[in-house]
């Protein structure tokens, strides 16, 4: 049974599936709160319930406490994020970090340095990784159901209405890093190089604003891609709905596909013609939501930062796939392929 921090402000995004987090995963059994205006306190301490214990106006005064916490959770503005998270990985505190976690690649990936120098997991937010449609598409493509990997192709749409309506600092690229592909594209590039086990190598781009919205940031994105393995991809990420998502993805091989998401319905679809599907080449399976929610995911990373289990996500992916966002900004810019 464990204390965590949490470590927030009133900006923060995902506070709440945080808190609620930290309510209900069982082997949480008290929380600090570490929040440097005080303002969230109360709000935490109504949702946390009877497993807040204190909260604390820095990670420094925290510690100065004697507090050891078994992980430490932290979703701040992302410009302020790597100086904070670099204070708790010094102390050998496990990380799990909202997205992005910095708006310059290489203050990352001295925190990935950081952490594996302090034996401190670093766990970036891309809870799609635990969705149930995701495993079973990993375990297809990379146990041979589609045979070599060809092509991908991935769509990732949500609402512009937070755009009009509360745009904050994700919507400001000084803060935030980029807008749509750095918060929401994140999650579909994370999920296609966690479900093929392959890397991006490069990159061609275009990252215009296209809803003329007053802001210095994407809100659509078209990234073209090579994978180490010599397959390609593409992305189309953006907010351009008036409501609600738009999500699928799919694998082209030699042997078959896999498809989710078709008819924006939680399904995976899988086409193979190895002499293994036994005469039964169109299989489907079936889910009652999205999955890979924030509760179960911070139970994993919990169980990571306790030893019994590897990180769900390592720094090092989180670094990667944090490289190839920023190399398909630069190749927006610059018009030009950039490697990763």
């Amino acid at each position: 049974m464990s204390t965590v921090a949490f470590v927030t402000q009133a900006k923060a995004r995902h506070r709440l599936s945080y808190q609620e987090a930290i309510r209900d995963v069982d082997a949480i059994t008290a929380a600090v709160l570490v929040d440097p205006t005080g303002t969230t306190f109360e709000e935490s301490q109504v949702k946390i319930g009877g497993k807040f214990k204190k909260g604390y106006p820095s990670v420094a005064e925290m510690l100065r406490r004697k507090e050891r916490p078994a992980m430490a959770i932290v979703s701040l503005i992302a410009s302020e994020a790597p100086a904070v998270i670099a204070s708790l990985l010094e102390a050998g505190i496990p990380v799990m970090a909202e997205k992005p976690a910095c708006v310059k690649p290489a203050d990352f990936a001295r925190l990935v340095e950081l952490g594996e120098r302090r034996g401190a997991p670093l766990m970036l937010a891309l809870a799609n990784r635990l969705a149930p449609w995701v495993e079973d598409a990993r375990r297809i493509v990379q146990g041979g159901g589609i045979g070599k990997l060809y092509a991908v192709r991935g769509l990732t749409l949500a609402d512009q209405t937070r755009i009009w309506t509360k745009p904050d600092w994700a919507l400001v690229k000084a803060q935030g890093g980029g807008g749509h592909l750095i918060w929401l594209g994140v999650h579909w590039l994370d999920a296609l190089t966690f479900i093929t086990g392959d890397r991006i190598t490069a990159v061609q781009a275009m990252c215009p604003l296209v809803g003329g919205a007053s802001i210095d940031v994407e809100d659509l994105s078209l990234v073209n891609f090579t994978l180490a393995s010599g397959a390609h991809g593409t992305l189309t990420a953006g907010y351009l709905l008036d409501r609600w998502y738009q999500q699928d993805m799919t694998f082209w091989g030699a042997q078959g596909w896999v498809r989710f998401g078709a008819a924006d319905k939680n399904e995976l679809e899988w086409h193979g013609t190895h002499p293994a599907m036994n005469e039964n080449p169109d299989r489907r399976f079936t889910y009652n939501t999205f999955g890979g929610g924030y509760t179960p995911w911070i139970r994993e990373c919990l169980r990571a930062s306790l030893g019994e289990i590897a990180p769900p996500i390592t720094g090092a992916d989180g670094l990667s796939v944090l490289r190839t966002i920023f190399a398909a900004y630069a190749a927006a810019a610059s018009g030009r392929t950039v490697q990763v």
